[in-house]
C-alpha cells in the first residue's frame, strides 16, 4: 500500500510540474550593456562604385523590452570622424533574428537586421536602410555584452 501511495504521489507531482516549452529567443535576451564595431562601405545607388569607407566602435544599453538607450559611437567615414549618439527600438524573433530601427544624431534614421547568439551575449548586425544617404550600405558588425572583470 505504501509503494502504491508513493507511486501515485510521484506521478501526481510529475504531472503538476509546469512544463515550459522552449520559447526560443525573445526581446528579454537582448538586455544589458554591449560594445560593438562595424565596418564596410557605401556604394552609389544602382552602381557598385564605393562612395565611402566606414568603420565605427561604440556601446549601447538594451533594456530587454525593445528599447536601446545610451548608444554612442565614433564613426569614421572616408577619414572624417563623427561622434554620434543614438536610440533604437527593436524586436527579436524566436529564432534570434530581428530588426532594430535607430535614430542617429548625425546620420539620422537607420534600420538594422540583427541576429542574437549565445543566449543574447553576442549579436551580429547588417545595416539595411539609411534613408538620409544617396548610397546603399554594405555595413556589418558584431556586438558583445560587456562584462567587468569582477562580473
Amino acid at each position: 500500500m505504501f509503494q502504491t501511495g508513493l507511486l501515485l504521489a510521484l506521478t501526481a507531482a510529475l504531472f503538476t510540474v509546469p512544463v515550459r516549452a522552449d520559447e526560443g529567443f525573445t526581446n528579454r535576451n537582448f538586455r544589458g550593456n554591449y560594445a560593438f564595431h562595424l565596418d564596410g562601405v557605401l556604394t552609389s545607388l544602382g552602381d557598385p562604385v564605393v562612395t565611402a569607407y566606414d568603420s565605427a566602435v561604440g556601446r549601447l544599453t538594451a533594456d530587454g523590452a525593445g528599447t536601446i538607450t545610451g548608444g554612442t559611437r565614433s564613426l569614421t567615414a572616408n577619414g572624417m570622424v563623427f561622434e554620434e549618439t543614438f536610440a533604437c527600438t527593436y524586436s527579436v524573433n524566436p529564432d534570434g533574428s530581428g530588426k532594430a530601427d535607430c535614430n542617429f544624431s548625425v546620420f539620422g534614421p537607420t534600420t538594422l537586421d540583427i541576429v542574437l547568439l549565445d543566449g543574447g551575449n553576442e549579436f551580429y548586425f547588417n545595416v539595411i536602410g539609411m534613408p538620409n544617404t544617396s548610397g546603399k550600405p554594405v555595413l556589418q558588425g558584431v556586438g558583445k555584452r560587456q562584462k567587468r572583470k569582477d562580473d
